[in-house]
């Protein structure tokens, strides 16, 4: 399967991802209101949606295991998420998660906090696109700010 992508993108396919740990579901779909706004605002066509109330270090988690799949089969573009720790707050995690939208040429999208900053306080700002480590599964990250 071919997972190359158009060099112009009129309207990316983006995933919105929310999460929360809080017990609180109103909490995950704020964010996941928010984020709807701002693809809205932004010229990005939504292509996937989730929205979970787990900790993140719970295994079982069917929305971010739905984004994940969607990325795989090349559907999706750019991923949007309020902040990195919706995905994990571990660094082993993050990593993995990562790599997976490092490997398919997806774009990670943070809408509250610079993403080079939260990459900087969970030690992964020098395994960006322009520092890449030896050996580090984690270079070459494509990423965007909104």
């Amino acid at each position: 399967m071919d997972h190359t992508k158009a060099p112009v993108l009129y309207y990316p396919r983006v995933w919105l991802y929310a999460r929360t740990g809080s017990g609180h579901r109103s909490v995950a779909e704020h964010q996941l209101a928010e984020l709807c706004d701002w693809a809205a605002r932004s010229g990005y066509r939504v292509v996937g949606q989730s929205c979970e109330c787990t900790k993140d270090n719970s295994f079982w988690r069917p929305g971010l295991f739905s984004m994940l799949k969607a990325v795989r089969r090349g559907k999706v573009d750019a991923v949007a998420i309020t902040r990195l720790s919706r995905f994990s707050r571990k660094r082993s995690k993050l990593c993995k998660i990562l790599s997976d939208l490092q490997a398919n040429d997806v774009t990670l999208i943070t809408t509250d906090v610079s993403l080079r900053y939260q990459l900087y306080l969970y030690g992964l700002d020098r395994v960006i696109a322009n520092y890449p480590k030896e050996g580090n599964r984690c270079a070459g990250i494509h990423t965007a700010n909104a």
